[in-house]
């Protein structure tokens, strides 16, 4: 099925999505990726975490759950794995890094039917690390990128053991390679860019570098 006639069709019901620049990433976090992962390793390293990043912070999390969000945020590798509910933001993760590894293989978007019983209750579930099934986390929106990004996470109980539902055989979509280009240029008139992904100055300079790569509204000015 088309990807936008997909999202048409669901519109009112409660989808998250996943863009990948190839289909040979699977969706494991970025814990997982790391040779001989080890559970008491990845506590030690987010207790770090916790002890040095205060310094760093006006407003400090409120529990390990906000801690663990907050540590993904800011590159650490984790047991959580970036979602959104904007399909549009998917798209552009899944269009905008190319490789080329990846570039032969296309780009992916996954889709997934999210139940209130995959989402973690954290009054009730309070420790990250002692999960027995994936869940989704919705986290506190601090963080502006995650607003703009719609951003939730899957908690990973084996974060080195890729999530492969049956479901993605039908609710994933392959951008070819040759159409890359393309639909970047869409997401970008419909304002989803860098400037709006990242919600910084970084992701502004990524976009106007992007617009002068690409001669897109470069004329003696570059038009916003």
């Amino acid at each position: 099925m088309n990807f936008l006639k997909f999202i048409d069709e669901r519109s009112h019901t409660r989808w998250i999505f996943r863009g990948c620049a190839s289909r040979l990433h699977k969706c494991i976090p970025s814990l997982g990726r790391l040779p001989n992962y080890d559970l008491t390793d990845e506590i030690r390293v987010f207790r770090a975490f916790q002890k040095s990043a205060g310094f760093f912070l006006t407003v400090r999390p409120t529990d390990d759950w906000e801690w663990l969000a907050l540590a993904q945020h800011h590159g650490l590798p984790t047991r959580l794995l970036d979602w959104t509910t904007n399909p549009l933001v998917a798209a552009f993760f899944a269009v905008s890094t190319v490789d080329a590894k990846s570039a032969k293989d296309g780009s992916v978007i996954y889709a997934h039917s999210l139940s209130d019983e995959e989402l973690v209750d954290t009054k009730v579930q309070t420790d990250p690390f002692d999960l027995t099934r994936l869940q989704f986390l919705l986290p506190a929106k601090s963080v502006p990128r995650i607003i703009s990004q719609r951003g939730l996470f899957s908690v990973h109980p084996e974060p080195n053991v890729p999530w492969e539902p049956e479901a993605f055989e039908k609710n994933s979509f392959t951008i070819p390679d040759h159409l890359r280009a393309r639909f970047r240029r869409r997401l970008f008139r419909l304002g989803i860019d860098d400037s709006h992904i990242w919600a910084d100055l970084d992701g502004l300079c990524a976009t106007l570098k992007w617009r002068y790569e690409a001669r897109i509204g470069i004329g003696s000015t570059i038009i916003g």
